[in-house]
């Protein structure tokens, strides 16, 4: 028997709506992409300012205020933008996938930010270290990176999570050179290492080339290109010399004639700076191909909506009497994608060429999303392992006490005694982390 016929909506509707969600959700990721660009600025400016302020310290307030000033400055002026670039997003939750936790994450840096004037007051008047200091500025950007991470996440479009998790964890990595440079720079004005201080320039070494390589699996070409004029640049050799210096015994360094001359530390912060200011021109080509790849692919779903409507029209326009067609889908039990199989389905009440081609309109836009959504799996993969790592530092850092770099060197250790990836090791870390939390309740 036949279901009593509607004049509701008709399956072309809902094929139309469908187009019309995907719109809706690049333009709502537009705004955001938008967002992430200026993110990216004002991370690159609270990096600088760090360092500078690292420097202020250092020298007890007296030498470096000018140039502490101007990166201050420069910090204000990409904030004012970051905000501009909030009030333009704004904060309706449509067509944004995971919405609560990237506003919350806004939140969170919007809450910090306020409390940066106190954080400029203390550095001015020395009431804090250098490492004090850092740890405050390295909240805020680890603040901003997560709306990155988190941006990165909802993105539905595949080459757009691609080029996300490509610049996600390229800023982290440039990020993490923002640390090694501070240590360092640390390690070099005292005139000693000691294995603390040894181990976390080894740890943050070996972070950033995870991240580098992860940005080098999903980034495209041309910033991939722009990355290697940073590892070719001449001043990478002085760098990688400086290194070896911050990691030799003391009676090598000593037997090294500029090993411990003055102003080594300065040399060092400097030229770390100029790195890092290097890879700004790879976070620019990614910052201009993702505002590009949006609009583009906006540009794309708005023709193909418009494509689909015309179409749509001019079969609906062949059928005699339209408003009476309708289709009744049949699937297997439990097999989602049967319904798009030529053989089930069948059309009651439909000319054989209408019910033929909305169908085929229905399979193609279905397959389109299946295979997006297949592509976009390997990118949440990244992700996913990256939180897990994390969480499982996190854990033996809460639980047991240790730094970030001991609990990434007992990983690192467990994964390779047992000849595990590291994110298996992680995800079994997790897995047993309400144990502990149950255990040391009780």
């Amino acid at each position: 028997m036949k279901p009593e016929q509607t004049a509701g909506a008709s399956a072309t509707d809902y094929l139309v709506a469908s187009k019309n969600c995907e719109i809706i959700a690049l333009e709502a990721f537009l705004r955001m992409g938008r967002l992430v660009v200026a993110v990216s600025n004002l991370v690159h400016a609270l990096q600088r300012e760090r360092g500078a302020a690292n420097l202020y310290l250092g020298a007890g307030g007296r030498e470096h205020g000018d140039c502490l000033g101007q990166m201050e400055a420069g910090t204000d002026q990409q904030y004012d933008r970051f905000r501009a670039a909030l009030e333009e997003m704004g904060t309706e939750v449509s067509g944004v996938q995971g919405g609560s936790r990237f506003f919350s994450r806004i939140a969170y840096v919007v809450h910090a930010f306020s409390e940066l004037g106190e954080l400029r007051h203390q550095v001015r008047s020395n009431q804090l270290s250098p490492e004090g200091a850092s740890k405050v500025y390295s909240g805020l950007v680890h603040g901003l990176l997560s709306i990155v991470f988190e941006a990165a996440e909802t993105a539905m479009d595949p080459s757009i999570s691609r080029l996300l998790v490509a610049m996600f964890n390229f800023m982290q990595g440039k990020e993490l050179a923002g640390q090694e440079r501070a240590a360092a720079a640390a390690g070099f004005a005292m005139g000693q290492f000691d294995p603390s201080l040894k181990e976390r320039l080894d740890h943050l070494d070996e972070a950033q080339q995870r991240c580098f390589e992860v940005f080098m699996e999903f980034a495209e070409a041309p910033a991939r290109t722009e990355w290697q004029k940073v590892k070719d640049a001449p001043e990478q050799q002085e760098l990688d010399r400086l290194r070896r210096l911050a990691r030799a015994r003391p009676d090598e360094r000593a037997a090294e004639p500029a090993a411990l001359n003055k102003g080594i530390d300065q040399r060092w912060f400097w030229i770390a700076t100029g790195r890092i200011d290097a890879m700004k021109a790879v976070e620019d080509q990614l910052e201009s191909r993702l505002h590009e790849l949006c609009e583009e692919k906006l540009r794309d779903a708005r023709e193909g909506l418009a494509r689909q409507q015309t179409l749509i029209e001019d079969l609906l326009h062949q059928e005699h009497d339209p408003a009476q067609s309708f289709i009744v889908f049949c699937s297997a039990p439990g097999d989602v994608r049967a319904e798009f199989q030529q053989d089930s389905y069948h059309t009651d009440g439909v000319s054989p060429g209408l019910g033929r081609s909305i169908i085929d309109l229905v399979q193609a836009q279905s397959q389109r999303l299946q295979q997006m959504n297949d592509e976009l799996t390997a990118a949440r993969t990244a992700l996913e392992e990256r939180k897990l790592l994390d969480k499982a530092k996190l854990l033996l850092m809460k639980h047991r006490g240790m730094s970030e770099e001991q609990a990434y060197k007992m990983l690192r250790q467990t994964a390779m005694d047992q000849s595990r990836r590291l994110v298996d090791v992680a995800r079994a870390m997790v897995a047993i982390g309400d144990v502990w939390t149950r255990t040391e309740s009780n």
